[in-house]
């Protein structure tokens, strides 16, 4: 075995035999990770394995995918996605389309780098949703679905307003203009009803 170490962001935790849980994390260079966390049972250690708590984790890399935890630190819990449902909720999309479409062992510094702020930034925006399909398409042009040279290669058919508007909404760089600025809801919609197809 191996020792690692390594941040990234937990994802899923899935309870295991008795005080075990299984630890999905989300990190840039090794892209999902499955850890096998031992006899979880002190407050400290429930936080630290709490969805959306961004840690530093050392670990056992073996020869199956699962790893084993040694020890963890918590760099932050991101508390305040439980103020809201909203928040809580437009994390959980966030979480399931990268448990869907991200591999264990593929590197992807900015997608993580995304994701990261993506969580920093909910709070600031009025309507979750907006901050939502700006994840959404810049996961999809990551992912090489999504080209903005040709719109006959994107897989969906979508009128030329609604390319227009995926454009406007992909192309910011900043988060500042899309804070209160309230998402296209059929173009949401559509997204979300085929993305796990699209990925």
């Amino acid at each position: 075995m191996t020792e690692e170490h390594v941040e990234g962001i937990v994802l899923r935790v899935t309870p295991y035999k008795d005080r075990h849980r299984i630890v999905t994390l989300f990190t840039s260079q090794a892209g999902m990770i499955s850890l096998l966390a031992k006899k979880v049972s002190t407050p400290e250690k429930m936080a630290l394995l709490s969805p959306f708590s961004r840690i530093e984790a050392l670990y056992f890399k073996k020869q199956s995918d699962l790893c084993l935890l040694k020890d963890g630190t918590l760099i932050d819990g991101h508390l305040f996605l439980r103020d809201k449902w909203s928040y809580l909720e437009t994390a959980g999309k966030m979480a399931q389309i990268l448990l869907h479409s991200q591999l264990p062992g593929k590197s992807s510094p900015l997608l993580y780098a995304l994701f990261k702020m993506c969580l920093k930034q909910l709070p600031q925006f009025e309507d979750p949703s907006s901050l939502l399909l700006f994840f959404y398409l810049k996961l999809l042009t990551h992912e090489g679905i999504l080209s903005w040279d040709d719109p006959s290669t994107f897989p969906l058919p979508c009128k030329a307003e609604e390319w227009e508007l995926m454009k406007e909404w992909a192309k910011h760089r900043l988060f500042q203009p899309l804070q209160n600025k309230k998402s296209p809801t059929a173009l949401l919609k559509l997204l979300e009803k085929n993305l796990r197809e699209l990925i």
